[in-house]
């Protein structure tokens, strides 16, 4: 019914008040209805649906007054016009304007196409939305209140018979649009668009207004469009960007943040860690042994809280690298529990193990993320029960959508959680007061963890409370499927694969702390390997060019050459058959800093603090493939949580059991290296007009030196000259540090002094 209300070639007709008159346009299909003149003067006799008479300027008078429409047929037209029994409708445009349309081949109709012609009419002024249609000659037919009130600055003009482009081209020189490039172009582009009849866009108005445009070509050749103001929608978009942008750009500098901070707690963590990894292989009396587990246990529990941040940045990123592959389940369960058992060996609990048969058929995921979901779940369990037992149990079950699954539970006998905790289990931080009141490590980290793992996995995580006490944790894991199964299986590596022998590597190890060369020669040489050390980068350099290396590895911090720069000149000077395995040994680990490791030639990277098992493990893949170029990838290694219950301070008394442990020429360089740092530092701070540059490059081997050995303050104090970006000290805080240094020493020279058959170092 509409098609036809407004098919056929139509008389566009426009009545003002002010002359009292209708001025009719004749379309050229329509010239010989008229003489030869398109526009004409001349009123009309119009039947309405109650059959009564009325002039067509009659008519249009109580519409303009009104804010009426109305329809009917002509009965008597002009004397120019052959119109007698045409559809005719109209309506008011303005407070003395009214217009409308004549179709000459409508033959008569009775009331009820009035009333639906009027109901038409009505329909479109409701509208919230702006209508308009054009002919096939691109000249106005109707337009409703709402599309005049969206163009104010052109309103007058539009009427019937107005002409598109014209109508374009006036808005154009009002300034009704925004124009960025020239206004010609702007205006062709538009006419042709219009005429395409299928465009969808936006359109922004001086005033700062947008429009919607939407633009459908008739089946006669006309053109229809609906508009809508959406500014407000357009602000809201704005504002939802900048949100978005806030809101990258926080995290952007939380993860800033995390690697700055990570760097300067690692570089003395690994001294700490590395040598008390060393001196736990060692012989010694079972009051020293105690002593260093609490020294590895300390280490181990700083250096899982610095993984456990990094992994919920690396997630709250989304950069997380999955890649699954067909997993045999039964041997990675059976070395889940033999840890399991191992660990509640040194906490005095009991340990169950109950695994099905069925647990033979392999799972479709990563091992590495799945391995790490499990020993995270056994940490918890572990760390929050004091007393009782702990129970593992695998089977083969069916999941809600009824997909087949491997569902591994851990049960402990712990505290349990309450059921707040229990519909929000996996919040990022959240912690029950009891555990934090109860001293319970940890920042409430593993589970969050745990759960986004398992969702990029294609695993399911879930926790609630145990049946009579404790706390019940589960994952279900998807079988692998027919086609699956064909992919390669990954055998799962045992502790004594990771330390497996094999003929011993040349190395060289790069690092500007002659304390960390220490410690990574002595952890280099516990595992049989030849070891070169460097003390900066050229130095390395200079030592790869005198003789090749099967591995290189490189402090990526270093202050006048980055170990990225080292890289990159080995990838330049040697060819690929033959290049030395370039590892990164530091610890900046987010995914943003390995992809630039990658980027710039690193086959590889273990993370400070350098764990013996992780250095073994990277020495052992480049052993294994050919020309000692491929090591293992990010995603092929894990840190796995084995976090102490008792932490322990670093002290001189870990110097005294070095001693006899890793041998006192050791020991002797740690000391003189730390008394030198310091003993240069002081008289650098002694001179103001020194260079701000190297003080602040010299403070960071402060920095580094006081952690190890536990001078807190001094430490603390180096933090303002590494962080500022012009390194300028007052001269009251040169001299607390130059104090806090001077203390130091002397307490560095008194320690030299008490060793048996050591030489008293000068003051």
């Amino acid at each position: 019914m509409v098609d036809e209300a407004v098919s056929g070639d139509a008389l566009l007709w426009h009545w003002s008040g002010r002359a009292n008159e209708i001025t009719w346009t004749v379309p050229a299909s329509l010239e010989s209805v008229a003489d030869a003149s398109r526009l004409r003067n001349g009123d009309a006799q119009v039947r309405l649906p109650d059959r009564t008479i009325a002039t067509l300027s009659q008519l249009a008078q109580s519409a303009a007054r009104d804010n009426s429409v109305f329809a009917g047929h002509i009965a008597a037209g002009p004397p120019f016009l052959a119109l007698d029994g045409a559809a005719v409708f109209g309506r008011w445009i303005g407070p003395l304007e009214a217009a409308g349309a004549v179709f000459p081949d409508e033959p008569a109709r009775d009331g009820r196409s009035d009333a639906l012609s009027r109901a038409l009419i009505e329909g479109m002024e409701a509208l919230p939305e702006a209508f308009v249609l054009y002919d096939a000659e691109d000249r106005m037919l109707i337009c409703n209140a709402q599309y005049k009130r969206l163009y104010p600055a052109v309103a007058d003009l539009m009427k019937p018979g107005l002409y598109f482009p014209d109508l374009v081209r006036e808005s154009v020189r009002r300034g009704v649009f925004k124009i960025s490039d020239d206004e010609d172009n702007w205006v062709e582009r538009r006419i042709s668009f219009h005429r395409t009849g299928i465009g969808f866009f936006e359109q922004q108005l001086a005033d700062g207004r947008w429009i919607q445009v939407s633009e459908r070509r008739t089946p006669s050749g006309g053109t229809t469009s609906i508009r809508a103001d959406i500014t407000v929608l357009k602000a809201r978009e704005r504002d939802l960007r900048a949100a978005r942008a806030r809101a990258e750009a926080e995290i952007a500098m939380r993860t800033q943040f995390i690697t700055k901070v990570g760097h300067e707690l690692r570089n003395p963590l690994n001294v700490i860690y590395g040598i008390a990894q060393l001196l736990a292989e060692e012989t010694m009396p079972k009051r020293h042994q105690a002593m260093i587990q609490n020294l590895v246990g300390a280490s181990r529990a700083m250096r899982d809280v610095l993984n456990d941040i990094l992994d919920i940045a690396s997630i709250t990123s989304g950069r997380v690298a999955i890649q699954c592959e067909i997993v045999e389940s039964h041997p990675l369960l059976q070395e889940i529990a033999g840890l399991a058992r191992t660990m509640a060996k040194q906490k005095g609990l009991t340990f169950h193990a109950r695994i099905s048969p069925d647990t033979l058929m392999p799972v479709w995921s990563d091992p590495r993320r799945l391995r790490q979901i499990f020993f995270n779940l056994l940490s918890n369990a572990f760390k929050y029960t004091s007393s009782g037992a702990i129970s593992l149990r695998a089977s083969v079950r069916h999941n809600a959508r009824g997909g087949p699954v491997l569902r591994v539970t851990i049960t402990d006998s712990g505290p349990g959680i309450d059921k707040d905790r229990s519909r929000r289990p996996f919040a990022a931080y959240g912690r029950h007061k009891d555990h934090v009141a109860s001293g319970i490590e940890g920042l409430g980290l593993g589970l969050a963890i745990s759960e986004e793992l398992a969702e990029a996995i294609g695993a399911q995580l879930g926790l609630a409370p145990g049946r009579h006490r404790g706390t019940r944790a589960w994952v279900d894991v998807p079988l692998a499927s027919l086609g699956e199964m064909h992919q390669p299986k990954t055998p799962i590596a045992s502790d004594a694969n990771i330390r497996a022998g094999g003929p011993p590597l040349d190395v060289l190890v790069v690092d500007d702390e002659p304390i960390n060369l220490i410690v990574a020669e002595a952890l280099l040489k516990k595992l049989g390997h030849r070891v070169t050390t460097a003390l900066d980068g050229r130095a390395g350099i200079a030592a790869l060019e005198q003789r090749s290396y099967d591995a290189v590895l490189l402090d990526i911090s270093m202050q006048d050459m980055s170990g990225i720069d080292v890289a990159r000149w080995i990838v330049n000077a040697r060819p690929a058959v033959g290049r030395p395995a370039i590892i990164a040994m530091t610890g900046n680990v987010l995914p943003a800093d390995i992809e630039t490791y990658y980027a710039a030639g690193f086959t590889g990277f273990v993370e400070k603090p350098v764990g013996l098992e992780q250095l073994a493990e990277t020495l052992t893949a480049t052993r294994d493939f050919a020309q000692g170029i491929g090591v293992l990838q990010p995603k092929d290694r894990l840190r796995f949580s084995e976090r102490a219950d008792s932490l322990g301070d670093f002290d001189t008394s870990s110097l005294d059991r070095m001693v006899g442990d890793i041998g006192p020429e050791n020991v002797q360089a740690i000391v003189v290296a730390g008394t030198a740092t310091f003993r240069q530092a002081a008289e650098a701070l002694a001179q103001p007009s020194g260079d701000a540059g190297e003080l602040g490059k010299l403070m960071h081997k402060v920095h580094a030196a006081a952690g190890l050995f536990g001078f807190h303050e001094l430490s603390d104090r180096t933090l303002r000259p590494i962080a500022d970006a012009d390194g300028v000290l007052s001269q009251r805080q040169s001299r607390l540090l130059i104090d806090c240094l001077t203390d130091a020493i002397a307490r560095m020279v008194d320690y030299a002094s008490r060793l048996d058959e050591r030489p008293v170092l000068p003051a």
